[in-house]
């Protein structure tokens, strides 16, 4: 072996030491970097989902407000032929009891049959694959 080649471990002095530093320094890097990384993330999740404020309208000065108390004619729904009264009946209670829950007065206009739709594993399939990432 010629004598004037030297390894690469007798030129960089590989002990203990100076592998410990090496390692806990690119352990420190690498983790520094993912938190800035995070951060950024962040910071541009929260930039893109700002939402916009809403404009105030403001009155104009010579607009007046008044109540004016109009009758209201108590309409019946229009059913669909083979719903029978007991189940509107049930419906209209329904919608009265939530109406009464949050202090409005609702009414019920019609009633008829749902039109087919997707089975609920299609509906959840379809939900799952096209909701937005955000």
């Amino acid at each position: 072996m010629n004598p004037n080649v030297t390894l690469l471990a007798d030129v960089l002095e590989m002990n203990v030491e100076n592998v410990a530093a090496v390692v806990i320094t690119g352990l420190i890097v690498v983790f520094i970097g993912l938190i800035l990384l995070i951060a950024f993330v962040s910071f541009l999740g929260k930039f893109f989902t700002k939402k916009p404020k809403a404009k105030k309208v403001k009155k104009a000065s010579y607009v007046k407000e008044e109540k004016v108390n109009v009758p209201k004619v108590a309409t019946p729904p229009v059913v669909e032929e083979g719903i029978s009264d007991e189940i509107v009946a049930v419906i209209a209670a329904a919608i009265a009891a939530m109406g009464a829950k949050s202090g409005k007065k609702l009414a019920l206009r019609s009633v008829r049959t749902a039109k087919p739709q997707r089975n609920a594993w299609a509906s959840a399939g379809i939900m799952e694959n096209t909701r937005p990432f955000f």
